[in-house]
């Protein structure tokens, strides 16, 4: 596929709204292949065999025994923990199950738990959980055909495997912890602001424009009731989205970033080195100091760490949105911010 489609498919996905798994999510971040599982020793009751057939494809030994439709999987049975919270409406796991079944093996053997048990704690504790749903595997995921080809998207810990959820791409039904702003970030609004918004976008992303302006309009509506932190997340497909998160840092050196961040939004086909230079001297911004501070990388590594922070805590996309402890992904409408900060400041 062409780069520039590639990328423009890439841009569309950020802005889907519903807390629901692209079902190509895993197959393109793990590169599993549909299909390719090989018959074997185990046998699995599925309802329909039209859909064994579209797991597993023509080679699998499908076979009738009293009534009932039975496949057979060279898998072991794998047992894993999804720990949710049943109060949760978006934390429904089913179809994320579904999809691991799929991608991953189909002889996945499911434990739901509460969040608030004490197995959930240990687990959370253990792994340093920050999200839900949450899906924890046994040892025997190493057995299993396809775990080389994702190996990287676990983390072990005592024989037990962590999916990293944010390294997959997987929805956040409730966050268990938020991220919080840092002593670097450039922040709008008092600190003892009842609601804090953390912002984390991308200066090249169409979609992180119309979540600069819905800001805009929060910051207008509720005024000193919010306070707002800023944080980067350059999409790496956006080739110069790094060089420009960089120059808002450059800019507050010389306490012109929202000028420069401003200005960006406004411009985001000039936001190559050169432009950024120039747009900082149009600024009244001293140019001698900008470029050598843009050409040092500076702030390559603060950068760098807000997507560190953005990853562990479920972003994976652009625009994302912390509202206090509620995760808001995409450019999503005023009224689902208002709806969320009418709550926060009810309580």
């Amino acid at each position: 596929m062409e780069q520039k489609k590639d990328n423009e498919i890439k841009d569309l996905s950020l802005r889907k709204t519903k807390k629901k798994i692209n079902p190509n999510v895993l197959l393109i971040i793990v590169g599993i292949a549909l299909g390719v599982l090989v018959a074997g020793s185990f046998g699995i009751n599925f309802s329909k065999e039209a859909n064994c057939a579209r797991v597993l494809g023509e080679t699998t030994d499908i076979f009738e025994e009293n009534g009932i439709t039975w496949v057979a999987f060279d898998d072991p049975i794998v047992n894993v923990t999804v720990i949710s919270d049943k109060d949760c409406e978006s934390c429904n796991y089913g179809e994320i199950v579904e999809m691991l079944k799929i991608n991953l093996t189909p002889t996945l053997k499911i434990n739901g738990i509460e969040f608030d048990s004490s197995e959930g704690e240990n687990l959370i504790s253990a792994f340093g959980i920050k999200s839900l749903p949450a899906f924890v595997f046994d040892a025997k995921i190493t057995e299993t055909e396809n775990y080389e080809k994702v190996a990287q998207v676990f983390i072990e810990k005592d024989s037990q495997y962590l999916l990293d959820s944010a390294k997959v791409g997987l929805p956040v039904g409730r966050q268990l912890e938020s991220v919080q702003p840092g002593e670097n970030d450039t922040i709008k609004g008092p600190a003892d602001a009842k609601v804090t918004i953390i912002e984390f976008t991308d200066f090249e992303c169409p979609y992180c424009k119309r979540g600069k302006e819905t800001m805009d309009e929060v910051l207008e509506i509720y005024g000193d009731q919010v306070r707002l932190a800023f944080k980067h997340f350059p999409l790496d497909f956006h080739p110069n989205a790094q060089k420009a998160a960089e120059a808002t840092e450059c800019a507050g050196d010389q306490g012109k970033f929202w000028e420069m961040h401003d200005w960006m939004f406004d411009n985001q086909k000039e936001l190559a080195v050169d432009g950024l230079k120039t747009a900082a001297a149009n600024l009244g911004m001293n140019s001698s100091e900008f470029d050598s501070c843009l050409n040092s990388g500076k702030y390559e590594g603060k950068v760098k760490d807000d997507m560190a922070a953005g990853s562990e805590f479920g972003v994976s996309g652009t625009p994302a949105f912390f509202i206090n402890d509620t995760l808001i992904s995409g450019a999503q409408p005023i009224e689902k911010f208002r709806e969320v900060i009418d709550a926060e400041l009810a309580k």
